[in-house]
């Protein structure tokens, strides 16, 4: 054994084990220049393995979420954001390692942009307040993917929960992106949760002078004869109110699913028309009186 040192590296043996390490060493601290800056390959070295380890970090992540789709409840859109924070943090601080190795002082980027980030960030509000609200649509469980909401009167079914929006698709087909600030903080009805079935209503009005118990016997079969409707709850009918020009009915009947419900209430209407024809039942057109002074003839 040898005590001697080969650049500060101290040599196991002589002749074969000392030369290799030896020769590592100065490939290792062998020094170039890129512009003003002085770099190593073992600086290099560093970077690559921490970008290596950042690849390797994520791959696990996905392998974990994998896993946690099949024996957790952790649904797609949990899956989806988490996935997101983390790469984010970890794609942070790997990029802030790689700066400091390459001897980059952080200080005064953070310094130099302490002002704009204030600016950003004032005229970012919306964006940040998107940004929470996902992370309470997502980890809340008030809103999830294949939810049937009702927003601004219109039937949607969430397709996807971002970071920022929420994918949703109407009725006609149509795909539209919506703010999360909006589906969390406004009055957005959501069908899928709650109680097992969704009430619909279909209100007619008939001629003053109609057979009210027949009115309402029509109104409870063309609701009963849907199939989609359910016997228990029961549909039920109602004399609501003697309108203007009418007496005012309602009838109303319970669904499992409400993403057909337009043409359910359609339907209803169709058979009422046809019903109310067949008994000779009138729906009014609005009436108002109109009285005509003469102010000539009181002179």
């Amino acid at each position: 054994m040898s005590g001697e040192c080969v650049d500060g590296v101290p040599l196991v043996a002589r002749g074969t084990l000392g030369r290799p390490l030896g020769a590592m060493n100065d490939l290792l601290t062998t020094s170039f220049d890129i512009g003003h800056h002085t770099f190593t390959v073992f600086d290099l070295v560093e970077v690559v393995g921490v970008i290596f380890l950042a690849r390797v970090i994520l791959a696990l992540l996905r392998r974990a979420l994998r896993r946690a789709e099949r024996f957790s409840k952790l649904d797609e859109g949990k899956r989806f954001i988490v996935h997101r924070m983390v790469s984010s943090l970890v794609w942070t601080f790997a990029t802030l390692f790689v700066l400091s190795v390459l001897g980059l002082d952080l200080t005064a980027v953070w310094a130099g942009s302490a002002a704009l980030l204030v600016g950003v960030g004032i005229g970012l509000q919306g964006f940040f307040n998107d940004v929470i609200s996902g992370f309470v649509l997502l980890f809340e469980g008030g809103v999830a993917v294949g939810n049937i909401l009702e927003v601004d009167g219109e039937l949607v079914r969430v397709e996807r929960i971002d970071l920022r929006s929420t994918r949703v698709i109407s009725v006609k087909g149509e795909l539209l992106v919506l703010p999360n600030a909006k589906v969390a903080g406004d009055a957005v009805i959501n069908l899928s949760q709650g109680g097992a079935s969704i009430r619909i209503e279909v209100g007619v009005g008939v001629a003053y002078g109609s057979d009210v118990e027949l009115v309402q016997r029509l109104l409870l079969e063309a609701m009963t004869e849907q199939p989609e409707v359910l016997k228990q709850p029961a549909p039920a009918a109602f004399f609501q109110d003697f309108g203007d020009s009418s007496l005012d009915f309602s009838v109303f009947g319970w669904l499992d699913h409400s993403w057909d419900r337009m043409a359910i209430k359609s339907r209803v209407r169709q058979s009422i028309d046809a019903k109310f024809r067949q008994h000779g039942i009138n729906i009014p057109f609005p009436q108002r009186d109109l009285h005509v002074i003469d102010h000539r003839q009181e002179a």
